[in-house]
């Protein structure tokens, strides 16, 4: 648990939402109360309000001429973004240039035969390919119906790959079959459906109902019991396959369960040359819109002879910045380009990357580029949000979306000995997908047709790179290199001076014939620095 820390000096202001009333949710089965006061005490304000709590919702009842009894039918309400949102606060510039703890080295990984050294060399420009959308689409025309055929379609995918994955292992007279959700029967079946909710709150050991999908299961809906299982890790939105016999309750008694095999591996890489470059992720901005934190990691990046590229992702013009709630003077667009052109005044090789906090650009999930095929400037290029960026054969997975903590604040777990950081992007390569959470946190509007396509992971990248809310961490996962390089900027006290500035991330590679997505060739030819601007 100790991954799910904050920083002792976080103080993110809090989201509001105008939806309706809420309840506080009641606890029960896995003893939700004490599990909702870990988590507390493990969490900023912004972490616990962003947790989905049980909503008041109104209940349509329907009358029947048949019988006196008042049937109810629950509506579920779909999580939207917030209508408003409390101003944060960010450090002034006295305290920023007050603070005495720069540079100072947060995490770091060193590997046995990573050998980077800040040479005078001359910077050589690596080979960047970004995969990414093209052009921005078309949003809010989505139908129910299309929605449900996606999310209908993934679930069918993932029977044919669970189908694949254990008829590979069986022999031909052994043959797995898939049996439909919703039909009772005495044998031990196996089903593959997604977890959903019973209810408008928030996941429980009691509240666990697997659907299936229209090809094999119409549809239907069964409720899981879990209570026999060791141990589990569940959050809504996974795709399953389950073990197990249905019970005369109407229930499926699940006796064992089991995950969806991770994507592929890359292809062999071997990196020919070292490959150096900073990251960094926003807000990049000072209270009264000041600069100077950002212009004094431009100033670090162009000064170390070694870096050769810097990567930069949202927000850039944060939607819950104090600043940017009260702008005046400018436009949000203005500002912008501000911050594109100091990017320009230090001629860096800068890839730019959007989050869903940028209040000057779209705010549907996944989100397109900056700017669409006009930008003539080659020492900038934009991706989109989520970003596959290829550095010289280095396959970097990049996401601005703080999906980490919103999967904390939904998972619900037993018996589990692997780390929760690790845990959690584990699922993500499972369930192939960088947003794996349905319905998603309040924050985030998806448009499933396109997310089914851009958020999608294909293989297993080399790094994994994210900023959240959560303490910065490094961390290996079945081959890949997970990194939360944290915010430059965090919304704060102003008065606690020394950490009055954020964290970025320094990655160095040297070069090496031997195939680099081998884990451990991996592990042992980076060096990774988180440091504090």
């Amino acid at each position: 648990m100790e991954d799910f820390d904050m920083d002792a000096d976080d103080n993110i202001e809090q989201e509001n939402t105008v939806s309706p009333v809420k309840k506080p949710m009641q606890p029960s089965g896995i003893a939700m109360d004490a599990l909702a006061g870990l988590l507390d005490s493990y969490s900023t304000t912004d972490m616990i309000n962003s947790r989905r709590a049980a909503t008041a919702i109104p209940l349509q009842i329907q009358q029947s001429s048949y019988s006196s009894t008042a049937k109810v039918a629950p509506t579920v309400r779909t999580p939207v973004r917030p209508a408003t949102i409390t101003q944060a606060s960010t450090p002034n510039v006295a305290a920023f240039h007050a603070r005495s703890n720069k540079a100072e080295v947060v995490v770091e990984h060193i590997g046995n035969q990573s050998n980077n050294k800040n040479t005078n060399e001359t910077k050589k420009a690596p080979v960047i390919q970004l995969k990414s959308l093209v052009k921005p689409y078309k949003s809010m025309y989505q139908t129910m119906y299309k929605r449900a055929n996606v999310l209908n379609k993934q679930i069918e995918e993932f029977e044919d790959l669970f189908l694949s994955t254990l008829n590979d292992k069986e022999s031909e007279k052994s043959q797995v079959l898939l049996y439909p959700i919703g039909n009772g029967v005495q044998d031990e079946v196996h089903l593959v459906g997604r977890v959903v909710c019973d209810s408008a709150g928030q996941l429980n050991g009691q509240s666990i109902v697997l659907e299936g999908s229209s090809r094999t299961s119409k549809c239907n809906r069964v409720r899981l019991d879990v209570s026999s299982l060791p141990s589990y890790s569940l959050f809504p939105g996974q795709i399953v396959l389950v073990s197990g016999i249905y019970t005369n309750d109407g229930c499926f008694h699940a006796k064992q369960l089991t995950d969806p095999p991770l994507v592929p591996r890359p292809i062999e890489t071997k990196v020919k040359t070292d490959l150096n470059f900073m990251i960094a992720s926003g807000p990049f901005l000072l209270a009264n819109g000041n600069l100077s934190a950002f212009e004094e990691l431009l100033r670090r990046a162009e000064e170390d002879p070694s870096v050769q590229s810097l990567i930069l992702l949202g927000p850039f013009i944060d939607e819950r910045s104090s600043y940017v709630q009260n702008l005046q003077d400018k436009t949000y667009e203005q500002v912008f380009q501000d911050l594109i052109e100091k990017i320009k005044s230090f001629r860096i090789k800068t890839i730019l990357i959007p989050s869903l906090r940028d209040i000057h650009h779209d705010l549907i999930y996944p989100l397109s580029p900056f700017t669409i095929n006009d930008n003539k400037d080659l020492a900038i290029l934009y991706g989109c949000e989520p970003s596959f960026v290829s550095i010289d054969g280095l396959q970097c997975a990049i996401t601005s979306t703080d999906i980490l903590c919103h999967l904390s604040s939904e998972e619900i777990s037993l018996n589990q000995t692997t780390e929760r950081m690790c845990r959690l992007i584990r699922h993500l390569f499972q369930q192939h997908t960088f947003y794996p959470l349905i319905p998603p946190n309040e924050s985030v509007s998806i448009e499933y047709e396109q997310a089914m396509q851009y958020a999608k992971i294909d293989s297993l990248p080399h790094l994994f790179i994210t900023s959240s809310d959560l303490r910065p961490f490094i961390k290996f996962i079945d081959s890949v290199c997970a990194i939360n390089i944290g915010r430059l900027v965090k919304n704060q006290d102003s008065t606690m001076i020394n950490n009055a500035s954020g964290t970025y991330a320094k990655i160095f590679l040297s070069k090496t014939d031997d195939d680099i997505s081998n884990g451990t060739i991996l592990n042992d030819h980076l060096h990774i620095q988180i440091l504090r601007l």
